[in-house]
């Protein structure tokens, strides 16, 4: 009995001998802490790539050229077009443009002399212009952004048609010419990469169109004929992005 209690005791004293160095040696060395992985930085969402675009614009321009015919900017005037993506980073864009523009002049009644001859009459001319130009635009910021300045270039075709009404009288022209057309603007966006975008420029117009108004029987100060349809103008729509 006495060696079974005196054995008992050697074997708690051993336990606990190798417990306590277990502890004392935990202390020395910690145990590592794991710190939990956390996201700094989240994935930005650009959205959808776009690669064309479509816009509808309002148009007014202010001639610069013939204006004992017309002086008066366009009552109405709009713009259609359609762009697509050239370039891999999406600077350069390229396409279409439909414009559409209706001027008119009202000149009160009063006397022209020609030669031996005077005419008395109040005037009305007008001039339809339309043109068909194939454009180029180059972006100084990605499409991403909400606000992308641009600055761009269009050549291709004008048709103008005047037209004159005096007294009972009335007379037609219709020309053709080539047509030029620089022009620097913006789209805004309404976030970043918007579907729907704002689109604000001006540009300058060159046409080559002439019109030999004495010839076909029009009234004007002295022997004025049309040569060349130049203009400036500021236009303004909607775009809608696409893909």
């Amino acid at each position: 009995m006495k060696k079974i209690v005196v054995s008992v005791f050697i074997l708690l004293w051993a336990v606990s001998s190798v417990h306590g160095q277990y502890y004392r040696d935990r202390t020395k060395t910690p145990e590592k802490k794991t710190q939990p992985v956390t996201k700094t930085t989240k994935a930005k969402k650009i959205g959808p790539d776009y690669d064309q675009f479509y816009y509808f614009l309002f148009d007014v321009n202010q001639p610069v050229s013939n204006k004992d015919f017309i002086r008066n900017s366009s009552s109405f005037g709009s713009k259609l077009g359609y762009r697509k993506k050239i370039d891999d980073e999406g600077r350069l864009w390229g396409g279409v443009e439909f414009g559409y523009a209706v001027y008119k002049q009202h000149i009160p009644y009063q006397a022209y002399q020609y030669g031996s001859t005077a005419i008395s009459a109040e005037l009305f001319n007008y001039s339809i212009n339309t043109s068909l130009t194939g454009n180029l635009d180059y972006f100084l910021l990605p499409m991403e952004k909400v606000i992308t300045p641009y600055a761009g270039f269009g050549i291709g075709i004008a048709y103008d048609r005047f037209s004159q009404y005096y007294n009972i009288y009335g007379g037609t022209i219709n020309s053709f010419g080539l047509q030029l057309r620089p022009e620097v603007g913006m789209l805004i966006g309404f976030k970043e990469n918007s579907t729907w975008r704002i689109k604000a420029a001006i540009h300058y117009d060159y046409a080559t169109n002439q019109g030999d108004l004495v010839k076909k029987g029009f009234v004007t100060p002295g022997e004025n004929n049309y040569n060349g349809f130049v203009n400036y103008g500021f236009q303004i729509g909607i775009v809608k992005m696409a893909w």
